[in-house]
């Protein structure tokens, strides 16, 4: 089975670079997105959905998949989808008593053997303290949640783990994205019973999942020199979920790259 967490950085502007034909090819069963940017009418219009309700799927494009929408109510911002191909038996779109909030930035599934919770952390920059209450949250509800299921945990944490997980560790030190309570944020979330899958299976691999828009065009001295890249993007499992393999594809529908969780199941 594949799960992919990608931050689409604006579904409407993702979709004009070809994001929909990535998703009908690269046929993941379940695709967990971020930063839709765009209220709940828009996202239908753009799979061209109708006004299809929860759970109900599409005639036409994407139809191999049920969506689940939580596009928020602050417009053009924040906001997560899910698409997948196995019918939820159960959507939240709150972390239940731990958080609520109207940004739309949590998302969870329960399905048979499994539960996936999509999840976008705030950024850091402007709102530090209302990213650690979130995290603070998040790692609550992971440890609830884990107690019954098998669970991964998805999405865009805006934080950079280890050193290994960006260009500039020296630099960034005091830069949200880096900060010592934000990593330690991240490491008392894996302290809970989770495990991050691609550092799992690679402990020394050197890869990235957000680069500048600019970057792309600049050389790989002026790269190096001038632009940050970062591993932000995450998935996270509890240890009832065997990975097989977890890849970061370079692609270019956004400044964020999807990770790919090829995984089985095994008895909680």
């Amino acid at each position: 089975m594949k799960i992919v967490t990608y931050n689409v950085n604006g579904i409407r502007a993702s979709f004009k670079l070809g994001l929909l034909d990535f998703l009908n090819d690269f046929d993941a069963n379940i695709y967990c997105l971020q930063e839709v940017r765009a209220n709940e009418q828009i996202a239908k219009s753009l799979f061209d959905c109708g006004q299809v309700s929860l759970f109900e799927k599409s005639n036409e494009k994407c139809e191999k998949y049920y969506k689940i929408y939580n596009t928020g109510n602050v417009a053009g911002y924040a906001g997560t989808m899910i698409l997948s191909k196995i019918k939820p038996n159960k959507v939240e779109t709150t972390m239940e008593e731990f958080w609520q909030d109207a940004e739309g930035r949590t998302t969870t599934c329960y399905f048979d053997d499994f539960v996936v919770v999509n999840a976008y952390i705030p950024n850091g920059n402007s709102r530090l303290d209302f990213k650690m209450q979130y995290l603070d949250a998040l790692t609550k509800y992971l440890k609830k949640l884990e107690k019954d299921f098998n669970v991964i945990c998805v999405g865009d944490f805006n934080i950079a783990h280890n050193e290994i997980d960006l260009t500039n560790p020296k630099e960034c030190k005091n830069k949200s994205v880096f900060l010592p309570i934000e990593r330690e944020a991240f490491s008392k979330i894996l302290d809970v019973g989770f495990v991050d899958c691609f550092r799992n299976l690679y402990k020394d691999k050197v890869e990235y999942t957000w680069r500048s828009y600019n970057s792309r065009k600049a050389t790989n001295n002026t790269l190096n020199r001038n632009f940050y890249k970062y591993r932000i993007d995450y998935i996270i499992s509890t240890k009832g979920i065997k990975p097989l393999d977890c890849e970061i594809l370079d692609l270019e529908y956004s400044d964020h790259l999807p990770v790919v969780l090829t995984f089985d199941v095994a008895n909680h």
